[in-house]
This record gives structure tokens, C-alpha cells and sequence, in this order.
């Protein structure tokens, strides 16, 4: 995938985490998107940060309170960000688990 089309699929999937944190009190979780990068803070002070890499076209995630850190590359079949390990992360899917057991919040991903 070229550059052009993996901006396009990060703008897409950060757009849409974005809207599932529209109604989420920001007292519970803070989302912020700034400058190709989210920061979820949690009211425990833990985080959870994603980050664009574009010269290897993938997200990072770091949720350090969890010792977990990944890497998603975009599979086009299936139109979702997987885990370059092939554990079978999916990274909305690891994003709306995490928010659920971190802040009993059920986003609508």
C-alpha cells in the first residue's frame, strides 16, 4: 500500500475511534488526537497510546499498565488492523476490551 492510501485507512480508523469516545465522560477516559497519535488516559492515570508509523504502514500500541505493546499491519481481506505477530489481535477489537476492563465503558466500535 502506498503512503496515500495508508493516511486514508489510519484517518478512517482513528475518525472512528474518536466518535465511539463522543459520548464517554472524559472524567472516566480522556481521548486526544494529536499531531498521527492517540492518548487514552484513564482516571487511574494509566494510558494507552497508539501512534502511526508510516515508513512501515502500521499502528503501534503501547498500554504500558498492561505490559503490552503492539504492532498492526492493515490486511486489506478482511479490512482490519491485525497484530504483525499473528496472535490474532485486532486492534479495535484490543482497543474496546481495554477501555472495558480499564474504565467499564463499552465503546460501539
Amino acid at each position: 500500500m502506498d503512503e496515500k492510501e495508508y493516511r486514508r485507512i489510519v484517518d478512517g480508523t482513528f475518525r472512528r475511534l474518536e466518535k465511539a469516545f463522543d459520548s464517554v465522560d472524559p472524567d472516566v477516559a480522556e481521548f486526544e488526537l494529536s499531531q498521527g497519535s492517540i492518548t487514552i488516559l484513564f482516571s487511574d492515570r494509566s494510558k494507552c497510546i497508539l501512534s502511526t508509523q508510516p515508513s512501515v504502514r502500521q499502528i503501534w500500541l503501547a498500554a504500558a499498565s498492561r505490559g503490552r505493546a503492539y504492532h498492526f499491519d492493515f490486511d486489506p481481506a478482511s479490512e482490519r488492523w491485525l497484530d504483525d505477530k499473528g496472535k490474532g489481535v485486532e486492534l479495535l477489537e484490543y482497543v474496546r476490551v481495554l477501555v472495558k476492563e480499564t474504565a467499564g465503558v463499552e465503546l460501539s466500535l
